[in-house]
Order: C-alpha cells, then sequence, then structure tokens
C-alpha cells in the first residue's frame, strides 16, 4: 500500500532535512466501516442481518462488491468517526405463541462514509428489517454494504458477503435453521480478517438444530430454550435467533459491535478527540488506527521529521472493558532507539507489577536492576535470571479511580543484531498513602531485533479503562 500522502514544502532545520508543514495539506485515507449487527428474534425465529461493510482496500459488501476510493482529507480539520453498537437481542417469553423481533444495529461513520446497522432478526409471525444487511425474514440489505435474509422462516440473517440461507432438512424432525450469510475478509491491517457474518435462524419449536452463523462474527441459532448466540464484538455480526420449548424459550443474540479503521500515511499524526477507543500500529510505511466504541471528532496533522526526533509509532488507549495486555507488533526497524510513554491502572482493587517480553520471549533470558525512594526511605534490589523484562512501576488499583502510575521505558539500540538490548524505565507513583520513585535497568541477554513489545500487569489483573501506552521511535 503507497503511502498515500501529498506533501507540498520541504526545508531545513540547522542543516537536518525537516518536512514543513505548508499552510494546508492532504492525506489520502483508506477505510474499512462496519456498522454493528441486528439482534436475533425468538420463537421459531430468523437471525440478525450483519452490520453493513464499506471498504477501499480488499472488497466492499453486498453487490457488486466494489472496492471505494480512498478519502482525500485536508490536514488540521476536524472528522467525524462513530462505531455503530450491536442490536440487543429479543427477550425470550414464558408462554407458547409469544414472538418477539430484535433490535437493528447502530450505523457507523466516518465523515462522510456511512454503514448502515443490520436489520433484526424477525420472529415466525413477521419479517426482518432492513439495513447493511437484512435480517430473516425478508429483510433487505444495502447494496454495496450488504445482502438480503433469507425469505423463509427459520433462516439465517444476510451478511456482507452472501445472503442468509433457509432452514434445512425437515423440520423440526431432520432439518436445522438456516445459517446466516458470510462476511467479507478484508486486509486494511495487513492481515486478512473477515468481517459482518450473519446471525443464523433458530431451530424448530419442538427442539431441532439452529443454524450457524456466518463466517466474520455471525452468531449461531439455538435450537431448545437455549439464547442465540452474540454476533462478536467489532466484527459486526447478526445475532443468532432462539427457538421455543414447551413453556420457555432463550433469549435472541445481540449484534457485535461495529469497527471503523482508517490506515493513513506515518507522515501524518492522528489526533483524537474525546469519547473514542482506539489503537494505532506502524504497518510498512503507514499507520493503522482502529477504533473499537464511541464516537467524537479526529484530524490529521503533518509531523515534522528531523534526525534525533522522536516519531510516534503507534498508541493505545484502553477502553471501557480493559485490557489483559498491550502489544505492539511488526516495529518498524529504521529507528535508532524506542520509547515507550504509559500511564497505567489495575483493571482490579489490587496494584500490580507491570512486566514487558520482546518477541514473545518466556524464557529465562532477563536480568534487572532497581533503584527506589518513598521520600522517607532508599532501597535497591536486583535478579536474574528472569522470564520477562522488569518494568516495575505498578498498575494502580482501582479503588484509587483518578490516579495512575507513570513511566518512561528507552529500549536502547534496539534493532541492532551484535550486542544484548538494555531497558531503563524511570517512573513513579502517588496514591497519597503510597508512593515512590524509581529507576529499573533490564537486559534482554538476546542478540535478535526487537519487533514486538508485549506489556502485561505480572500477576494478570490487567490494565483499566484510560491506560495509555505510546510508543516512539528515536531517529539516530
Amino acid at each position: 500500500m503507497s503511502r498515500n500522502s501529498r506533501v507540498r514544502d520541504r526545508g531545513y532545520i540547522s542543516g537536518k532535512p525537516v518536512i514543513v508543514a505548508p499552510t494546508y495539506d492532504e492525506v489520502l485515507v483508506n477505510y474499512l466501516v462496519v456498522a454493528g449487527g441486528g439482534g436475533g428474534a425468538v420463537n421459531s425465529a430468523g437471525g440478525g442481518g450483519a452490520g453493513g461493510l464499506r471498504s477501499t482496500v480488499t472488497a466492499s459488501g453486498g453487490s457488486p462488491e466494489t472496492v471505494e476510493s480512498p478519502l482525500e482529507l485536508k490536514s488540521d480539520t476536524s472528522y467525524t468517526v462513530t462505531v455503530g453498537a450491536g442490536g440487543a437481542g429479543a427477550t425470550g417469553a414464558t408462554s407458547s405463541g409469544q414472538t418477539a423481533s430484535g433490535v437493528v444495529g447502530q450505523n457507523s461513520v466516518f465523515h462522510n462514509i456511512t454503514s448502515l446497522g443490520g436489520g433484526f432478526g424477525g420472529a415466525y409471525t413477521g419479517n426482518g428489517g432492513n439495513g447493511g444487511s437484512g435480517g430473516s425474514k425478508n429483510g433487505t440489505g444495502t447494496a454495496n454494504q450488504g445482502f438480503n435474509a433469507s425469505t423463509l422462516d427459520y433462516g439465517g440473517g444476510g451478511g456482507a458477503g452472501s445472503i442468509g440461507l433457509g432452514p434445512t432438512g425437515s423440520l423440526p424432525t431432520s432439518g436445522a435453521g438456516g445459517s446466516g450469510g458470510s462476511g467479507v475478509a478484508v486486509s486494511i491491517t495487513g492481515s486478512s480478517v473477515t468481517y459482518a457474518g450473519g446471525g443464523g435462524g433458530s431451530g424448530d419449536s419442538r427442539g431441532t438444530t439452529g443454524g450457524v452463523g456466518g463466517s466474520g462474527g455471525g452468531g449461531s441459532g439455538s435450537g431448545s430454550s437455549a439464547n442465540g448466540g452474540n454476533g462478536t464484538t467489532n466484527l459486526g455480526g447478526g445475532g443468532g435467533a432462539a427457538a421455543f420449548t414447551s413453556s420457555t424459550q432463550g433469549n435472541g443474540g445481540a449484534g457485535g459491535s461495529g469497527v471503523v479503521i482508517l490506515r493513513y500515511s506515518n507522515l501524518f499524526a492522528l489526533n483524537v478527540g474525546a469519547g473514542l477507543a482506539y489503537s494505532t500500529q506502524a504497518v510498512s510505511d503507514d499507520k493503522v488506527t482502529t477504533f473499537t466504541g464511541g464516537s467524537g471528532s479526529v484530524s490529521f496533522s503533518l509531523v515534522p521529521v528531523t534526525t534525533g526526533d522522536y516519531e510516534s509509532i503507534a498508541t493505545v488507549l484502553v477502553g471501557s472493558a480493559g485490557a489483559s495486555s498491550v502489544t505492539f507488533s511488526n516495529i518498524p526497524q529504521t529507528y535508532k532507539h524506542l520509547q515507550i510513554r504509559m500511564l497505567i491502572g489495575s483493571n482490579t482493587s489490587t496494584s500490580d507489577s507491570t512486566d514487558m517480553r520482546f518477541n514473545g520471549d518466556a524464557g529465562s533470558n532477563y536480568t534487572y536492576h532497581q533503584l527506589y525512594g518513598t521520600g522517607s526511605s532508599v532501597g535497591s534490589e536486583a535478579s536474574t535470571p528472569r522470564t520477562a523484562a522488569v518494568v516495575g512501576i505498578p498498575a494502580i488499583s482501582n479503588t484509587n479511580t483518578n490516579i495512575f502510575a507513570t513511566g518512561v521505558v528507552d529500549i536502547l539500540d534496539y534493532a541492532n543484531t551484535n550486542k544484548y538490548k538494555t531497558q531503563r524505565t524511570l517512573g513513579g507513583w502517588e496514591t497519597n498513602s503510597n508512593g515512590q520513585a524509581l529507576l529499573t535497568s533490564t537486559s534482554w541477554l538476546s542478540f535478535s531485533a526487537i519487533s514486538q513489545i508485549q506489556i502485561y500487569a505480572r500477576d494478570g489483573h490487567g490494565f483499566r479503562q484510560h491506560s495509555r501506552f505510546a510508543l516512539y521511535g528515536i531517529r539516530g
């Protein structure tokens, strides 16, 4: 993929080449915009439709699946991003004959690109809803976003890649609910991922098997009185339908939330406003930012580059669900050193020390030394061997709601294959009842260049919402 940028002005500062931002500039942005999937229905019912899928890479959803053109956007101008939530599944009834339909998924938006939420799954006595892809039965999809649902009872919702299917065999004795339509594989992140599969239809009221969810996160339908399967988070799959048996029935599955992914030249920084959960990674000469929830504004700004400068490679802002760990992958090998700046809090009521591993190495190949002070005392410690590089800064417990620990980690000569790697950390925290400043030095006993860094809380508690990790490259 090209760098997708237009740079109109260059200059020099103190004899070093630098890109100078002119009065205005433009950046070409590739996008994937997937809406939330529709919820599944209950009582011999239909699966929800997948969220609409629009893309400038690989393929768009629906017919004719035409790849769209990248957007040419001005720098330093605000653009809207909204990640659509999945529609709720229908709530099960408790007496024979009651039916309920699911809820339509919510739209996802980037600037003037809108993908429509998936249509809701319809119950036995009614039709499904229209949307990006249609909910079963009879829901219609949207051109170049998704496909129609099955036209039959117990059918699957439409997917971004194909229509929902009708039931198979002979219900109730040997048949099964219809399968959800397939999703579409898109490679905007550098890896192929399938999005927007339709939800499966339910089995018959006497307990036959539910339909399979479509590839790309579609939830499967249920037989008996079990719940329909939920669509997968951030894939935009439709929810599976639930059947009715005897005097009880399950709930319809919820649609999966959508996602917005932007790919743009690494000559630009993306400024993200409040209200959006996102992460950014470097892929070749581009940056890829993935938005996983919320709504807000973004803008692009041209980044001046000089020798010795810090350049943003990737940023992770932890969303409301928390994160068990944070991993920076495919790190470019074009810098002299790396730096990670972090603001960290624990997902539980227990503070947890933070470690990192390089290239997935969990062997006893790390050593460390540490100096620390509390204001009233000082101390030191050392240990070898270790199975991880010690950062030393704790993720502060979530009982300290507005308090986070902070630190700066330098990783020196990370791409040099003729020496072991050295990491140094300077950081600290203060909770009014406990605080510390520390300096940690760690060696990774490997000649390998560092291409991946995983950061995690040592006892597995994970990081809470609003924790932030930013990876920078330092020019040599």
